[in-house]
C-alpha cells in the first residue's frame, strides 16, 4: 500500500513538473520526419501511419506492409516499444500469440518456444543447434545472446512457424527480426533518457548521430548502462544477492559514396553481470539432489535452512560460497547494399565472439556440499549474400542467395567438493568435469520467387538448401576416472521447400495458404545409452491457413491464422546423474522423439472506437503432444511419453490492452495505457512429464499494467507499475542449486519511472 501510494504521489508530481516545463524551442521533428531524413522509407512508413498503422516489416527481406505478408507475425514498432516498456524477450514475448518462455537464473539463460517449439539452452562448446534464426539488422546472434538489449531500434518482429528461406540456420520454429536504427548521414540528433525503478534499479541510455561528410558519412554511438540491486538476498555472512550490471555499447558508421551504394560498418559490446542465478528455493526435491546431497536417505526432506520455501519466501536465499553468472560477447558486421532500378544486392559479413560464466556454489544450501566453474567460450563467422528484384510491384518478384557460416567453441567445466559433502571426500576434489571443443561449419544456398498470377492471386515456391557439419571432441571424468570420451563429426543435409497462395480480397485485405518444411540438423554427443554418438536431424512440415486485414479507415485491424505441424525425430534434452560405489557421474544429451505434432489457432486486433482510443489485444490456442515417444530417457528410467502434452507449450496465451491518447494542455500530449496477459499452465521440462507436481507442473498465471506518459516538446516523461496487483508466479522450474528442492524465478512488482529527451 505504502508503494501504491508512493508511486501516485510520485506521479502526480512528475506530471505537475512537465507541465511547468516550457516548450523546447525548435520542437523535434515528428518520427516519420526522423525516419525519412535517415533515408529509411520503411521507417517513414511505419511512423507516418494514421490510425491503426502501416506497419511495414521486413520479414521476407524486403519492406512490406504486414498485411501483405503471408506469415504470421506480431511486429513493435519504436513507437510501440517506448510506450510499452520492453527492455527485452520477455516483454514482446508475453505479447504475442502461442509464444512462451521460461527462465533458468539470468537474462541470457532463457527457453523460448514458438508453437510448441522450444529451443535448447546452449550448455555446450558450439550451441546445440538453434531452434530460431535470431537476427539484428540481418546477422544471426544466437551464438552469442537469445536477449540482446532493446535500445534504439526500430522495429522488432516475431514470426511464427518455420522461417528456413530466408532466415536459415534452423529456424524451424520460427524467427525473432530486428532492425536497428542506422546512422543518419543528414543531420545531428540523439536522445538521453534515466529511469529508476524498484529495487534500487537505474538504468541510463543515450544515443548520438554525427554526420562526418555531409549527405556521404554519419557516425551513431549508442550506450547503456543497468544496475540493480535485485529482488533476492543472500542472509548467510557472505552476503550478496541477484544484483547486477549490464553494459551495452554500438557504433555504427554510415558510407555512401553514391546514391545506389550505402556501407554499414557496426561494432556492439555487452556485458552482463549478475551476483546469482536468480531463484528461491521450492522445497520439492529434485532427482540430482536425492542422488548427491541425500544419498541413502529415506524419505528425504529438502532443508528450509533458515528461508523456507516458495510462495511464503519470495526473496532469501542461504549460500554459504558466493554466486557469479554472466555474458560477456562482442560483434563486428560489415552490410554493403547496392540498389537500382534493375537490381537489388545485399552483402553482410560478421564476427561474434561470446563468454558465458557460471561458477560458485551449486547446492544451494549453508551447507558446504559442492561448488563449480563452467566457462563457455564461443566465436562465430557468416558471410551472406542476396540478389533480389527491386521493390517496384513488377509481377515476378525474385531472390536468390547464399551462405556460409562457421560456429566453434571451447567448455572446461568443473564440480568440486566442499567440505560438507555427504560422501566424506576431502574438500577441493574435482568430482566431475567435462571438457569440450567443438565446431559447426554449415553453407546454404537459397531463393524464392512470387508470382502474380492475376491482380489478386499470387503464388510463393521458395526452398533452401543446407549442409552442415558437426565436429566435438569431448572428456568427462568422475572422480579423477575418465568415463566417456568421443572424437567424433556428422553430416547434414537438407532441402526446405515452401509454397504459399495468397489471395487479395480488397486493398490490405489478404488470405492465404502455406505449406513449409523446416529443419533441424543433428550434432554429437557424448550418450550413455547409445553406441552411436550421433542424433539425428529434426524436420517438421507446416501446413497454415491465414487471414488478414486492415479497414479502409484504418480504425481495425486484424489477422488470424490456423495452423498444424507434424514433426520426425523431435529433439528432446535428457540429463542424469548417477552414484555408483561413491563415485559421481553426471550425463546429459539429445534423444529423438519418434514423433509429434502441433495444432493451433492464433489471432490478433487493434481497434479505435473514438479519437485517441485504442483497444486490442491476442489469443493463442495450442494443442501440442507427443504423438509416439515410448522410450523417453528421463532420469535413469525410460518411460512412455506418447499423447502426452509437450513441455514449453501452453494451451493458452492471451493479451489485451487499452490505450487513451490525450492534449492534457496546451503542447501536451499525453496517454494512460492498462495491459493484462495470461499464460497457462506448462510442463517445465521432460522431467516434468514423469513427475507431473508442482512446482515441474508451472500453474497458470496473469499480469496487470499501467502505464501513463507525457510529452512536451523534446522531453517525455513516463510512469509504470508492472504486475500492479502483485500476482505470485514463476516462469518454470529448475534443479541446479540441490539441498532446499527445485528453485523457482518468482515473479516481482515493479513500479519506476523514465526521463527521455531528444534532439
Amino acid at each position: 500500500m505504502r508503494k501504491s501510494l508512493f508511486f501516485c504521489t510520485a506521479l502526480t508530481g512528475v506530471m505537475g513538473a512537465l507541465i511547468a516545463v516550457p516548450a523546447v524551442a525548435g520542437t523535434a521533428a515528428t518520427e516519420a520526419d526522423s525516419a525519412a531524413t535517415q533515408g529509411d522509407a520503411t521507417a517513414a512508413a511505419t511512423a507516418a501511419a494514421p490510425g491503426a498503422g502501416d506497419i511495414v516489416v521486413t520479414a521476407q527481406r524486403r519492406a512490406q506492409l504486414a498485411t501483405d505478408v503471408p506469415i504470421s507475425l506480431t511486429a513493435y514498432d519504436a513507437a510501440a516499444i517506448g510506450k510499452q516498456n520492453i527492455k527485452g524477450l520477455d516483454d514482446y514475448f508475453t505479447k504475442a500469440p502461442n509464444v512462451s518462455f521460461i527462465s533458468t537464473g539470468a537474462r541470457d539463460r532463457k527457453q523460448i518456444s514458438i508453437r510448441g517449439i522450444t529451443n535448447q539452452l546452449s550448455d555446450d562448446a558450439i550451441p546445440r543447434t538453434s531452434t530460431f534464426g535470431f537476427y539484428i539488422d540481418d546477422f544471426n546472434v544466437s551464438t552469442g545472446t537469445v536477449n540482446p538489449a532493446v535500445v534504439d531500434l526500430q522495429r522488432i518482429e516475431v514470426l511464427r512457424g518455420p522461417q528456413g528461406t530466408y532466415f536459415g540456420r534452423n529456424a524451424i520454429g520460427g524467427a525473432i527480426n530486428i532492425t536497428t536504427n542506422q546512422a543518419n548521414t543528414h543531420q545531428i540528433e540523439g536522445e538521453a533518457s534515466v529511469a529508476y525503478s524498484s529495487f534500487n534499479t537505474i538504468d541510463t541510455q543515450g544515443v548520438l548521430n554525427l554526420p562526418i561528410v555531409n549527405d556521404k558519412v554519419a557516425l551513431r554511438v549508442v550506450g547503456r548502462y543497468q544496475h540493480s540491486d535485485g529482488n533476492i538476498k543472500n542472509i548467510n555472512p557472505i552476503g550478496g544477492g541477484n544484483d547486477s550490471d549490464y553494459y551495452y555499447g554500438k557504433a555504427m558508421l554510415r558510407i555512401t559514396p553514391t546514391d545506389e551504394l550505402t556501407i554499414d560498418i557496426t561494432g556492439t559490446y555487452t556485458k552482463e553481470r549478475v551476483g546469482m542465478r536468480e531463484g528461491v528455493p521450492s522445497g520439492v526435491l529434485g532427482p540430482t539432489a536425492l542422488a548427491v546431497v541425500f544419498p541413502g536417505v529415506t524419505n528425504p526432506k529438502a532443508d528450509p535452512d533458515g528461508v523456507g520455501f516458495f510462495p511464503e519466501n519470495d526473496n532469501k536465499v542461504n549460500f554459504n560460497r558466493p554466486q557469479r553468472i554472466g555474458t560477456q560477447f562482442w560483434y563486428v558486421t560489415g552490410r554493403l547494399k547496392y540498389e537500382n532500378d534493375a537490381i537489388s544486392i545485399t552483402s553482410i559479413t560478421g564476427y561474434i565472439k561470446s563468454k558465458q560464466f557460471l561458477q560458485g556454489d551449486i547446492d544451494g544450501s549453508s551447507k558446504d556440499y559442492y561448488y563449480e566453474t563452467k566457462p563457455i567460450d564461443r566465436d562465430s563467422f557468416s558471410t551472406e549474400m542476396r540478389v533480389q528484384s527491386p521493390d517496384d510491384g513488377r509481377a515476378f518478384a525474385w531472390t536468390i542467395g547464399a551462405m556460409y557460416a562457421r560456429d566453434t567453441g571451447d567448455i572446461r567445466q568443473f564440480t568440486y567438493t566442499g567440505k560438507d559433502n555427504p560422501f566424506g571426500l576431502p574438500a577441493d576434489l574435482v568430482i566431475t568435469s567435462t571438457q569440450n571443443s567443438g565446431k559447426s561449419e554449415s553453407w546454404a544456398v537459397f531463393a524464392q520467387g512470387q508470382y502474380d498470377v492475376t491482380p489478386k492471386l499470387s503464388l510463393t515456391v521458395g526452398g533452401r538448401y543446407t549442409r552442415e557439419t558437426v565436429t566435438v571432441s569431448q572428456m568427462n571424468t568422475s572422480s579423477g576416472t575418465v568415463n566417456g570420451v568421443v572424437n567424433d563429426s556428422a553430416k547434414f543435409d537438407d532441402f526446405s521447400p515452401r509454397f504459399t497462395l495468397a489471395y487479395k480480397l480488397a486493398d490490405r485485405t489478404n488470405v492465404y495458404a502455406t505449406a513449409s518444411r523446416g529443419f533441424k540438423a543433428g550434432g554429437v554427443q557424448i550418450n550413455p545409452k547409445l553406441t552411436d554418438t550421433s542424433f539425428a536431424p529434426e524436420t517438421l512440415w507446416n501446413y497454415e491457413v491465414g487471414f488478414k486485414t486492415q479497414t479502409p479507415d484504418r480504425k481495425l485491424a486484424f489477422n488470424t491464422s490456423i495452423f498444424y505441424m507434424k514433426w520426425k525425430n523431435l529433439q528432446t534434452e535428457f540429463a542424469v546423474a548417477q552414484v555408483n560405489n561413491g563415485v559421481i557421474s553426471f550425463f546429459s544429451g539429445i534423444e529423438n522423439a519418434a514423433s509429434a505434432r502441433s495444432i493451433g489457432v492464433e489471432a490478433d486486433a487493434t481497434y479505435f472506437p473514438l479519437p485517441g482510443v485504442q483497444v486490442g489485444g491476442s489469443v493463442g490456442y495450442l494443442d501440442s503432444k507427443f504423438d509416439k515417444y515410448n522410450n523417453a530417457y528421463i532420469n535413469g528410467q525410460v518411460v512412455d511419453l506418447s499423447g502426452r502434452q509437450m513441455p514449453n507449450a501452453p494451451k493458452w496465451t492471451l493479451n489485451a490492452f487499452a490505450e487513451y491518447d490525450f492534449t492534457a494542455a496546451e503542447g501536451i500530449e499525453a496517454y494512460v495505457r492498462g495491459e493484462w496477459f495470461y499464460r497457462d499452465m506448462i510442463y517445465s521440462d521432460k522431467s516434468a512429464l514423469l513427475y507431473n507436481i508442482w512446482p515441474y507442473r508451472v500453474p497458470s498465471f496473469n499480469q496487470f499494467n499501467l502505464r501513463i506518459g507525457v510529452t512536451r516538446g523534446n522531453l517525455q516523461l513516463q510512469a509504470y507499475a508492472e504486475n500492479l496487483f502483485k500476482s505470485r508466479y514463476f516462469t518454470n522450474a529448475y534443479e541446479k542449486a540441490f539441498a532446499g528442492g527445485l528453485y523457482v524465478q518468482p515473479s516481482t512488482r515493479n513500479f519506476g519511472m523514465r526521463a527521455t529527451m531528444r534532439f
